[in-house]
């Protein structure tokens, strides 16, 4: 499609001597001439990044011509829209699916001008409505495959996985898979939350090359693949996607979190359920432990990973009691477990969790003592001080210990 609107917009440029430009409906820039001038801020804006700013996409949608339908844009300093447009809307049957534009400043617009663009719009309605029935085929398509690939029949993931490939749907060296869901305190999710995760899905396509993203959208949550050429960049690239991804969909919803979590790096399309389930997994213990970042990674996760993978009454047997006791009891166990906890995050370094701690070295072996004391524990042995760990980590994760600020 984009060559076809290049050579129409080319085509109609040399007949009317002047600059034209084919934006879609939400004014991204689908092709345009080269200029006779000048070019106020905001289109030189669409052409390096193919987008202009939402204030900008209002004003224009406020000053439609009733009478005509044309959009008759006027300029806005405040705006850095210095150059007045007429755009013809490009319509499928009562559907707004772009703009023509040309620029005032070149001069007037006569009425052979003026049908010039509405055959134009005409030519280019056939264009981008073919592409998006082309587009929903393949969408279609995707879905099928991508709810394959991430089943639970290890032959039909395969096979789904060279599908892809085969169609040319999906191009990966390496990939992330991300998952972002709606959190609503246990509330369900809302047909606002539907919409705001199906424009952030949208927007994550379009800030990457078509085949290097899959997306499963649901109505609370949403799953993408991210392919990214280089290996060693897959991370940093997901976590980027993710961040985004994240921040689009609050944008669109009043829903209080949004988690996003993503799995480790994979080669293989085939692995992609087994990352899905990491990125679920980085997610989920993101929640549990209350932890504000915008992308919870697995590789971040650390002895919370396999912690996760067991039930809480579980982990809970396990841990040491007394410890518990002493973490239960709020007035006198804050300060010491607060101690422990740094103490044992440090490695044993009395040093360093005494800078941590602001406490002299003296107050913090008399509370490492007094810990002793009260949770039968003997800190100088591996095996003592492993399960005092772990019993931290395992109240951090059930919600016995409260997470730090």
């Amino acid at each position: 499609m984009a060559a076809d609107l290049q050579q129409l917009v080319e085509t109609l440029s040399a007949r009317l001597d002047r600059s034209v430009a084919i934006d879609d409906a939400r004014l991204r820039l689908l092709a345009h001439s080269s200029h006779r001038g000048d070019v106020d801020r905001v289109r030189a804006e669409s052409i390096l990044r193919r987008a202009v700013p939402p204030d900008v996409v209002d004003h224009v949608f406020a000053c439609r011509d009733d009478a005509t339908g044309r959009y008759l844009v006027t300029p806005r300093a405040d705006l850095a829209l210095r150059d007045a447009r007429i755009g013809q809307p490009i319509l499928q049957q009562d559907t707004l699916l772009g703009f023509v534009w040309l620029l005032d400043s070149e001069g007037p617009v006569d009425d052979d001008q003026l049908r010039a663009i509405e055959t134009a719009a005409a030519e280019a309605t056939v264009l981008i409505h073919g592409e998006f029935l082309r587009a929903t085929a393949t969408r279609e398509r995707e879905r099928a495959l991508v709810e394959r690939l991430l089943g639970d029949d290890a032959g039909a993931r395969v096979a789904a996985a060279d599908e892809l490939r085969a169609e040319g749907i999906f191009a990966s060296t390496a990939f992330v898979v991300l998952v972002a869901e709606i959190d609503r305190d246990g509330e369900p999710a809302t047909d606002e939350d539907a919409v705001a995760l199906a424009a952030a899905t949208a927007a994550a396509r379009s800030r990457r090359p078509a085949q290097h993203v899959l997306a499963l959208e649901h109505r609370d949550h949403v799953v993408l693949v991210v392919a990214e050429p280089a290996v060693d960049a897959a991370h940093e690239a997901g976590l980027a996607a993710g961040s985004a991804l994240r921040d689009d969909v609050l944008r669109g919803t009043d829903a209080p979190r949004c988690r996003v979590g993503i799995g480790r790096v994979r080669t293989d399309l085939a692995d992609a359920a087994a990352a899905l389930d990491e990125a679920r997994r980085a997610a989920r213990i993101a929640r549990r432990l209350g932890d504000p970042a915008p992308v919870a990674s697995i590789d971040d996760a650390g002895v919370y990973e396999l912690l996760d993978r067991l039930p809480d009454d579980a982990l809970l047997a396990a841990a040491a009691p007394r410890l518990l006791a002493l973490i239960a009891d709020e007035r006198r166990g804050e300060p010491l477990v607060r101690t422990l906890e740094v103490f044992l995050d440090t490695a044993g370094d009395v040093k360093a969790a005494s800078e941590l701690l602001f406490a002299h070295r003296t107050s913090l072996y008399y509370r490492l003592r007094r810990i002793q004391e009260l949770t039968g524990l003997d800190l100088t042995t591996g095996d003592d001080r492993l399960r005092a760990h772990l019993t931290l980590k395992i109240a951090r994760l059930t919600g016995v210990l409260a997470s730090a600020d």
